[in-house]
C-alpha cells in the first residue's frame, strides 16, 4: 500500500525529487551498523563469527579475537572492512596496506590484521 502511494505521488508529482533524496539520506544515516559480539562498539565484517576470543584483563588491556572470512581475498576484505569502519565514524591512524591498520573512535582503539589462511582470510583484532 505504501509502495502504491509512493508510485502515485511520483506519477502525479506531489513531491519533488530533492525532497525525496533528502529523505533517503536521513534514512541511510539512521541505519545502525551491526557490531561484533566480542567488542560491542566495533562494527562487524558482514556478521562473521569469532573462531577465538580472549577478553581483556588488567594485565592485558586489549581483548583479542580471530575471525575467519571464508573463500575471500585479503584485498577485498581489507578494503571493505576499512570502509565499514570509516562509515561508522572510525579514524584510520596507522596503515600497512592489505596487512593491517589501527582504527580509533572515541576512547576505543582496534588493531586489525589481515592474513591469508588457505583460501580464506583471517582477521585478527586486538581492541579496547
Amino acid at each position: 500500500m505504501i509502495l502504491l502511494g509512493k508510485l502515485l505521488s511520483r506519477v502525479f508529482g506531489s513531491k519533488n525529487d530533492n525532497q525525496d533524496s533528502n529523505h533517503d539520506k536521513k534514512d541511510s544515516a539512521n541505519i545502525k551498523i551491526p557490531c561484533t559480539k566480542e567488542f560491542p562498539y566495533l562494527p562487524s565484517y558482514h556478521w562473521v563469527q569469532a573462531t577465538e576470543f580472549t577478553p581483556a584483563t588488567t594485565e592485558e588491556p586489549l581483548g583479542k579475537a580471530k575471525y575467519l572470512v571464508h573463500k575471500s581475498k585479503d584485498t577485498v576484505v581489507y578494503e571493505a572492512y576499512k570502509a565499514i569502519l570509516i562509515e561508522d565514524g572510525w579514524t584510520i591512524n596507522e596503515e600497512t596496506k592489505v596487512i593491517n591498520f589501527v582504527a580509533q573512535k572515541d576512547n576505543h582503539i582496534a588493531n586489525i590484521s589481515f592474513s591469508i589462511f588457505e583460501e580464506n582470510v583471517l582477521l585478527t583484532v586486538l581492541a579496547k
